[in-house]
């Protein structure tokens, strides 16, 4: 009788086994803190690490006096004793900057209490800390907002006592105090963990164990909306922050720019398995595209811009997917540069590496053996992505961190100069296609088929 209870299946077909899986894992939330449910409480440890041991604000100009090491946004007095040393500003300049940073210090106890309560408490009952985390995570970015109040105001105060007027590059770009990447780091947590919190603590589907095995199969469509939705993002959301580090940070710091755009473009790159849960050796393929392409530039560092780069992260993208090839290009881009020199460089390669991978995902996706000379035609676009897609982004940067005034004659200037260097990067680029690009997607494609994974 039991065996007939267990074999039944109910009017909507689930077997009755599945139904009570199902049951127990809405009863029940999963114990301990798992991977997922730890992701928020991560970030808010990182928060609270981030406002009680980092500076939060920049001023290049009190870097050798008494005051270097001033800027935690607990105590901000200590800055605005250094303004005033530095700057001979008025007492009233002080007085209402020491008020803001009393103000400041109320609002750190607050972020501290809040953030201490959403941790212990995520221990205890994941979803009802939900609406706490959210109240945390939103008050520390005000904290962030009150500190570019802050910092503003007083630049302001600083360009008038100087005669400079307050337009907008002289409030960022060339600002005397300025925020730190570890300010800006709560507005960007809350962005990526807030609309998500709720998901991320529920925990109650980790017992239910075909969550994980479930991979639905899906025919070609053509480019539908989760390409459309990844082009729009990579188009807009990298390089707001891109510009975002060149006026609010002053490109000094290119790491913080780059771990943001590393994670942005992980999110088109995740939307590929909007079906399913992403397999471990999916991800550890685009782990070894990019480990290629960082030995490649690394084999060939005798030879300036002569790099097989580009063509990898281009081989990426046609076999793995528009997504995919982004990934590896920003990866790429990232890590090559422990060897080569990180700098403000880094966000611009990461990006300009990351876009011919994606556009060549896009053009030529799903052509191999339907159109006639491909191959021809891949190093036709290898060559052409190079000279102007990655050849004119790495000149427009160059003219943003290099060159003392911004102007048209600038730009100009800087595409004529870099012209022969793009030849020889998109010739380099045409050769390596002509070398490892057959072989290596014929590679590709035999691990795609074999496991049955990243189907563009």
């Amino acid at each position: 009788m039991q065996e007939q209870v267990k074999n039944q299946k109910h009017a909507d077909g689930t077997p009755a086994k599945k139904m009570e899986a199902h049951e127990a894992a809405n009863a029940n939330q999963a114990r301990g803190m798992d991977t997922q449910a730890m992701i928020p409480v991560l970030a808010m440890i990182a928060e609270l690490l981030s406002i009680t041991l980092f500076r939060w604000v920049s001023v290049p100009d009190l870097k050798y006096t008494p005051y270097s090491t001033v800027g935690k946004i607990w105590k901000l007095e200590d800055v605005a004793e250094g303004l005033a040393w530095n700057y001979q500003t008025p007492e009233s300049m002080t007085r209402a900057a020491d008020q803001m940073a009393m103000i400041l210090r109320i609002g750190v106890i607050i972020s501290l209490i809040l953030g201490i309560a959403f941790i212990l408490y995520a221990f205890h009952s994941k979803v009802k800390a939900v609406r706490l985390g959210r109240i945390a995570f939103l008050w520390n970015t005000l904290l962030t907002a009150a500190a570019l109040w802050w910092a503003t105001d007083a630049n302001m105060a600083l360009n008038i006592l100087s005669g400079r007027s307050n337009s907008f590059m002289n409030l960022t770009i060339y600002s005397k105090i300025q925020l730190t990447a570890a300010s800006y780091l709560m507005i960007v947590l809350a962005i990526l963990i807030v609309p998500f919190m709720r998901k991320l603590l529920d925990t109650r589907k980790e017992y239910a164990a075909e969550y994980y095995q479930t991979r639905v199969e899906t025919e070609d469509h053509g480019i539908g909306k989760r390409t459309i939705l990844a082009f729009a993002l990579i188009l807009t959301a990298i390089p707001a922050v891109i510009f975002f580090g060149i006026f609010f940070l002053n490109d000094r710091s290119d790491y913080f720019i780059s771990l943001c755009i590393i994670i942005l473009s992980m999110l088109p790159f995740f939307l590929v398995f909007e079906n399913r849960r992403p397999q471990a050796r999916e991800v550890v393929v685009i782990a070894v595209m990019a480990g290629l392409a960082v030995a490649g530039r690394a084999a060939f560092f005798m030879l300036p811009h002569f790099k097989p780069v580009a063509a990898i992260v281009i081989i990426a993208g046609v076999s793995l997917g528009a997504e995919a090839g982004f990934l590896t290009g920003a990866v790429a881009g990232f890590v090559s540069n422990f060897f080569f020199g990180q700098g403000p460089w880094t966000p611009w390669q990461m990006f300009s590496f990351g876009i011919v991978g994606f556009l060549a995902g896009l053009i030529f996706r799903r052509k191999r053996g339907r159109w006639k000379h491909f191959r021809f035609l891949l190093c036709l676009y290898g060559g052409l992505s190079v000279l102007i897609v990655y050849g004119m982004l790495m000149d427009t940067a160059s003219v943003f961190m290099g060159m003392g005034e911004i102007n048209k004659n600038a730009f100009l200037a800087m595409y004529i100069s870099g012209f022969p260097v793009n030849v020889i990067h998109g010739a380099s680029t045409v050769v390596f296609l002509l070398i490892l690009g057959e072989p290596m997607m014929n590679k590709l494609d035999r691990i795609k088929k074999k496991y049955g994974i990243l189907d563009p």
